[in-house]
Formats: structure tokens, C-alpha cells, sequence
């Protein structure tokens, strides 16, 4: 069976993305390490990275693979707090995989080492867009390398709401009452209010800015039927006609559209909201720093990029990569045209600071309490 044909069978039995790329990693780690030639002809790589389940797959690291006989080590976290306190219990990795949203946190407090860009040949192809989102630069230094990004949006019953209006908005309508979902996140809960206020960004907002955002979700409370934390709970609620609009990752209008389920993914008038990940080094990482760098540049080949597309719906830091995406999927969410300007429509979720955050986590947890 072909891969992208088992990605489908098991994302259909249920499986969100990261519990598909969990079985999927397990296999292909299994044939490398169980492979004869490898283990004769190469010694394991001394390197560890510090990486979200199921991107442990030997698929995204090709080239790195190729030349060692196997993946670099991997340990495993669940999120991003979870790691970071981790780390700061003194937990020893050489590399680790964090969003835009920690690495200032994490810089601050640190436990990371500025990227020296002339030992990744391929630096060069990542777009000056997404070098440019907040948290990857600080006092002309390099702390993060973008390697794999995605959509939050709004998905649609649409054979329910044929008229949806193209906004943010559709999520007040009261004829929604009860049959709405948002990820239970006050970062993207604040996206969405901040999008419907006209607000540009959701991250430097001011005391009075935060209160009128909070009275937009109150508004927004009122037509949910569920914060989601799970997305394939989502996904059978939406399949289940229980859900009409929600908003959620392309993971899963991926998932519901191989499920033959009538949804659209909106390309709402206030933007896409995305979030970006990818690579840092760790300060006191105990392997080789040569193959940190080898690892790195490995990550960015097209050729990886086209898997992250083509198989898994998200986006690459590679502009390359979308020049050899095969996937019709992928072009529909509008991973394959022009980068650059794609990325310019959308909300990046950053870094916010902390006694900011702290408020916002406040008024969200009061929200969802009918507060």
C-alpha cells in the first residue's frame, strides 16, 4: 500500500494527524533500525532532538539518514510547557522543535544558543516572510530556524450553511446557538476576537482593547456547544451534523474531506490565522554540534517540504518545496501559490508578553466559566 493510501486508511479509522504520524513514525523507525547494512556500517548519531510526538519520522530528515544509517535520537514531549519545564529541570538535548509563540520564553531563560546561519546551505530558500515573524530574531542573532508551519480557520458544514459569510463573524450568528466549536486556546480565542474587533494583531493589545475583546467572547460563548482540546472528537461532532462551524487546524478539514463529510475551509476576510514552528539549539546540548547543523540542513530539503504538503497539509520553510507539491489538496488551501504572498493575508501567532498573557488567560478562563 502506498504511504499517502495508509495515511488515508488510518486518518479515516480515527486517527488525528499527530496519532497518524506517530504510527507512521514507529514504521519507519523500525525498518531503519532493524536494518543490517545500517547497523554494521554506521555508528548511532550523537544527537538528540527534543521533538512533538509523531514528527519522529525518518522521512523528514531524508538526507540526514542517508549519510548516518539513521534518525538522530529522539525524545519526546507533548507540548510546549511540558518541555520547556523539562529543560529547566536541567533535561540535556542538543536540539529541540518549539513554535514562534515559546522561543523568546525560552531564550529568556537560557536554554538556547544563537543559530549560526552560514552552516545551513540551504538558508537562503526560507522566505524573508516567515524569517521576519517575531520570536526568530533578537539583537541581530538567529534563535530559531522555521521549518514547518500551518492554518487555524474556520471549517463549515456547507451543505448546512451555503450563505456562510466569510468571516469571523459566522461564529456570533445566533442561529448558531450551540452548534459552534473554537480550540479551547487563549491564544487563538484572542485571534478571533481581536479579527472580529479589526483589530491588526491579537498580541500587543492594550487593557481597554482586552475587555472589549472579552466582550466579544462572551458574545461567542453563548453559540458554544465545546472548547475542543481533541480534534478527532471535533471532527466526529462536525461529521455528526452536531457541530456546523468551528475553528480548527487544516489537519482536520483534511480528515473530514477524506471522510467525504461537506465542509469548507474558509478564507475568512480577516486572514488565516498561523502559527510557525521549527528548530532551535539547545544551550547545553551534550552531542555534536556538526550534526545539529547537518540536521538542520536536512530538514529544509524540498523533498521533505513535499511530504510536509503533500501528506500532512501543512506548510514548509523551504520555498522549493511548493514547486514539486503534487497534491490537489494542498492547493486548494493555497499551500502551492505564491508564498510570500500568502503569508502576508494571514495572523501569525507570536510571542506576547507575559503580564499581557497572564490577563488574557484570566478573562478567557472567566469566559468559558459564564463569567
Amino acid at each position: 500500500m502506498k504511504r499517502r493510501n495508509i495515511q488515508q486508511a488510518l486518518m479515516t479509522a480515527g486517527l488525528n494527524r499527530r496519532e497518524f504520524g506517530k504510527v507512521m513514525a514507529a514504521a519507519g523507525a523500525t525498518l531503519v533500525a532493524t536494518s543490517p547494512t545500517a547497523r554494521r556500517a554506521f555508528a548511532a548519531p550523537n544527537l538528540t532532538v527534543f521533538e512533538w510526538s509523531g514528527y519522529d519520522d525518518p522521512t523528514l530528515c531524508q538526507e540526514f539518514v542517508d549519510k548516518h544509517g539513521e534518525p538522530p535520537n529522539y525524545a519526546i514531549f507533548a507540548e510546549e510547557e511540558e518541555a520547556y519545564q523539562k529543560l529547566r529541570a536541567g533535561f540535556k538535548v542538543d536540539m529541540s522543535h518549539p513554535c514562534t509563540l515559546s522561543v523568546a520564553r525560552w531564550r529568556d531563560s537560557g536554554l538556547l544558543k544563537p543559530i549560526d546561519t552560514s552552516r545551513v546551505p540551504r538558508w537562503n530558500e526560507i522566505p524573508s516572510d516567515m524569517l521576519g515573524a517575531k520570536g526568530i530574531q533578537h539583537d541581530g542573532k538567529i534563535w530559531m530556524m522555521p521549518f514547518d508551519w500551518g492554518n487555524s480557520t474556520i471549517i463549515y458544514r456547507d451543505d448546512e450553511l451555503p450563505n456562510a459569510a466569510q468571516s469571523y463573524n459566522l461564529l456570533l450568528d445566533p442561529a448558531l446557538r450551540g452548534r459552534v466549536s473554537i480550540f479551547d486556546s487563549v491564544d487563538e480565542a484572542f485571534v478571533i476576537a481581536a479579527g472580529i474587533l479589526g483589530y491588526e494583531s491579537h498580541m500587543d493589545l492594550s487593557d481597554d482593547e482586552m475587555q472589549k475583546c472579552a466582550e466579544v467572547l462572551r458574545e461567542l460563548h453563548k453559540n458554544i456547544r465545546f472548547y475542543w482540546g481533541d480534534p478527532t472528537a471535533l471532527q466526529q461532532s462536525i461529521a455528526a451534523g452536531e457541530i456546523l462551524a468551528a475553528w480548527a487546524w487544516t489537519d482536520s478539514y483534511i480528515s473530514l474531506r477524506w471522510e467525504e463529510v461537506p465542509v469548507k475551509f474558509m478564507f475568512p476576510t480577516e486572514g488565516l490565522s498561523t502559527w510557525m514552528c521549527g528548530f532551535v539549539l539547545n544551550a547545553d546540548g551534550p552531542g555534536d554540534e556538526n550534526l545539529a547543523y547537518e540536521y538542520l540542513n536536512a530538514t529544509l530539503d524540498p523533498n521533505v517540504g513535499k511530504v510536509l504538503i503533500d501528506e500532512w497539509g501543512y506548510g514548509h520553510a523551504n520555498a522549493q518545496s511548493y514547486k514539486i507539491s503534487e497534491s490537489d489538496l494542498a492547493k486548494e488551501l493555497g499551500l502551492t501559490d505564491d508564498l510570500t504572498k500568502f503569508l502576508k493575508g494571514t495572523r501569525f501567532q507570536g510571542e506576547i508578553v507575559p503580564e499581557k498573557r497572564e490577563k488574557m488567560i484570566e478573562i478567557f478562563e472567566t469566559v468559558k466559566l459564564g463569567g
